[in-house]
């Protein structure tokens, strides 16, 4: 029994060891490469392929027809020595039946035997090892995919060199005494753009270059240092997520520890619907959507409705223009920008439909223009509201009504119904510029105007401060005509050329007492001490920060900063102060009347700089910065409720605004909507239809509504601006 045992395992052993020949012959002989392509007698060169097999006798491999030493052996590698008699010639591999040709080896003394490392950007160190380097004729030569690289350092058998720029992917090779060896290839890496190149979490965005893996997981992508993740991935581009809490910075792609950075991505919020006009319309009807954080590219934007796409015909970051396709049906709106969605209103497909409001703002009794489909041509079987408040019709087309604002209104859709069909209509502004007082209160050298979170204006100017209720009604607070430096309750007190004013959040009042100089306070019930005295210039204009520290600013000496309790004082800019200036979020903002800019100052690190408009470039110019251009910019003063800056440009007798954060200039009211220089006058209603004339002195305020109070001291009177 043993014995028979003994020759079954012989059998079996003999069976699967002619079944492993089998299997190795059957398989498929060939060359894929080797290295080095050059060398001595002896050199080692190791072989990559298939078919080979394990066993070192079931292949021959010569070098020109010359029988090679092989060393070690497995299916898809080879290790010879270049035979000692061989010459330069072809390598070859026999193998039963099977022969694979492959390239030439060279004998010569030069020889590339490894790269490292064989993947990176430009300027990547590689080290070059091989033999035969040195030379007393020249230094050895060194290119990447035929681009001549800088060799830092050398020696005989190790060369240092340096990716050039644009070199791309290819052979590594080296040149000595005219005498030439290739190497393994290079695997440059570049990132030549990425897109979208902003978005949020959850964005996928695609980087497009050179040299990427094509297993997804030995690319490792991150944006400012946090880790994407990769979700697909080519040797030309990678599909990545953005990360959660990603920052604006550079985009890197590493592989096998080689860092290539790329192109800036920039966070920004999710999409902003603000209007969509109109809600409701037959197909073929245009779709306007307002709003923020849209992308300018227009295909970084989808609008669905009802799940399906809507065709995008232009895109800025606040708008889109669409149009309803033949096969929509009536469906809830869906608003994406680089993959960061929000849901929109219900849009019906609908004969009746409301398209444009002009203009879209308006006070008590405005007359406004709807225009849209559907119509009823009799004016009063069409029924207008606004927040449930009826709206006359005055007049009727299929195409247009006519309409006037109602008293008491507020802001809200105007809305319309004819029949059985209803339609939503855009948002109508409750704004435009009214007169808010008019008298002795306003008249003169006024140069201080603050708010309280009453509503009650305060003006100052010379020696007095006044104070007008919300309805209008102006009295004397503190001061008066006579002269003095006197501390006291309301007209006992006395100041001195008051210029500046300022307001903290318990409503106590801070000026600029010129010709004292010191800075007065005053609370509400009008109680006048003196916060600073002695100080070394005059100062004439205020602005205070959300921890009540006091900004001085002078006409010769610069802005001081005096601290909540008044008991240091010190320098945080140079440059001369002639208007009212504000403060927000750790930045001073000031105009610079004659240059027709806007300057920022960093307060914390002292540097000031141009942040809007163009030195000695005056113009009325809305958009970004380098682009806007202001003419005379005055007084200015920052509205928490909108986030800008808003800005009294007294050549363009205009309110313009500035994004604290970017520098672009954009226009509230003035100059009739026109952008015309030099266009004033005293013309109220509309935004677009008012007409201002402030000075380069005259003081604005807005309220804790974010309405703005404007001075105009040459007609005696303060206008009211409706923004909300």
């Amino acid at each position: 029994m043993k014995q028979y045992l003994y020759v079954l395992a012989a059998t079996l052993c003999l069976l699967a060891a002619c079944k492993k020949n089998r299997d190795e012959v059957a398989l498929p002989l060939s060359i894929s490469g080797f290295l080095p392509s050059s060398g001595n007698p002896g050199t080692v060169v190791t072989i990559r392929g298939t078919g080979f097999g394990t066993g070192i006798g079931n292949n021959t491999v010569s070098f020109n027809g010359i029988s090679a030493t092989v060393v070690s052996v497995n299916d898809t590698v080879l290790i010879v020595q270049a035979p000692e008699k061989g010459t330069t010639g072809p390598l070859t591999i026999t193998a039963g039946n099977h022969t694979a040709n492959g390239a030439v080896y060279t004998y010569q003394a030069l020889s590339i035997h490894q790269v490292s490392p064989a993947n990176g950007p430009e300027g990547t160190n590689i080290s070059i090892s091989g033999a035969g380097f040195s030379s007393l004729e020249g230094p050895a030569a060194v290119s990447i995919n035929g681009h001549p690289a800088i060799v830092s350092n050398s020696n005989d058998t190790l060369l240092t060199a340096i990716v050039p720029a644009g070199a791309g992917s290819g052979a590594v090779e080296v040149t000595v005494n005219n005498t030439h060896a290739s190497g393994p290839v290079f695997t440059f890496q570049s990132i030549t753009k990425i897109k979208p190149a902003t978005g949020g979490a959850g964005t996928l965005v695609t980087i497009s270059g050179t040299g990427f893996n094509t297993t997804v997981a030995n690319n490792v992508v991150a944006f400012n240092g946090l880790p994407g993740t990769v979700v697909n991935a080519s040797e030309t581009a990678l599909q990545v997520l953005v990360p959660a809490q990603v920052k604006a910075g550079p985009v890197s792609v590493t592989i096998n520890g080689q860092k290539t950075s790329g192109p800036i991505f920039t966070p920004v919020p999710p999409p902003v619907i603000r209007t969509i006009a109109p809600l409701s319309g037959p197909v073929g009807s245009i779709i306007t959507i307002a709003g923020d954080n849209f992308s300018s590219i227009s295909d970084e934007d989808t609008v669905l409705l009802n799940g399906k796409p809507l065709t995008i015909m232009s895109a800025t970051s606040q708008q889109l223009t669409l149009t309803v396709p033949v096969t929509a049906t009536t469906g809830m709106l869906r608003i994406s920008v680089n993959g960061q969605a929000i849901n929109g209103p219900q849009y019906t497909i609908q004969a009746l439909g409301i398209t444009q409001l002009l203009p879209d703002n308006g006070l008590d009794g405005s007359v406004i223009v709807m225009k849209g489909t559907g119509f009823d041509k009799i004016a009063a079987n069409n029924h207008v509201s606004i927040n449930g408040l009826a709206v006359m019709v005055t007049a009727a087309t299929d195409t247009t009504l006519t309409v006037t604002m109602p008293a008491g209104f507020t802001t809200g859709s105007l809305n319309v119904s004819t029949g059985s069909l209803s339609a939503v209509g855009p948002l109508f502004r409750r704004a435009g510029v009214s007169l808010f007082y008019k008298g002795a209160m306003a008249s003169g050298n006024v140069r201080g105007l603050v708010i309280d979170s009453k509503g009650n204006v305060f003006t100052a100017g010379d020696g007095h401060i006044s104070k007008i209720t919300p309805d209008g009604a102006g009295s004397l607070f503190a001061g008066g005509d006579d002269r003095g430096n006197t501390d006291g309750t309301g007209v006992n007190a006395k100041f001195f050329a008051i210029s500046g004013m300022a307001i903290d959040a318990q409503d106590n009042l801070y000026v600029a007492d010129a010709f004292n100089n010191n800075i007065r306070k005053i609370t509400p019930a009008g109680k006048v001490t003196t916060f600073y005295a002695g100080l070394d210039f005059q100062p004439k204009y205020l602005t205070i920060d959300a921890a009540g520290n006091l900004y001085a600013g002078s006409d010769y000496n610069g802005v001081f900063k005096i601290t909540s309790n008044g008991t240091q004082v010190t320098q945080v800019a140079r440059n001369g102060i002639s208007s009212q200036f504000s403060w927000y979020n750790g930045y001073l903002f000031m105009s610079n009347v004659d240059g027709a800019i806007e300057l920022r100052l960093n307060i914390a690190t002292g540097e000031n700089l141009v942040f809007a408009g163009a030195f000695n470039q005056g113009d009325y110019i809305d958009g970004p910065k380098g682009v806007g251009r202001l003419n005379g910019p005055a007084a200015s003063t920052y509205d928490p409720v909108s986030g800008f800056v808003y800005i009294v440009d007294s050549y363009n007798y205009s309110i313009r605004t500035i994004n604290p954060n970017d520098g672009t200039i954009g226009t509230i009211t003035g100059a009739e909507g026109s952008y015309q220089p030099f266009r004033g006058g005293n013309k109220n209603g509309t935004l677009q239809e008012a007409l201002l004339s402030p000075t380069s002195g005259s003081p604005l305020v807005v309220d804790k509504a974010g309405n703005i109070y404007l001075v105009e001291e040459n007609l005696g009177q303060i206008r009211k601006i409706t923004l909300r």
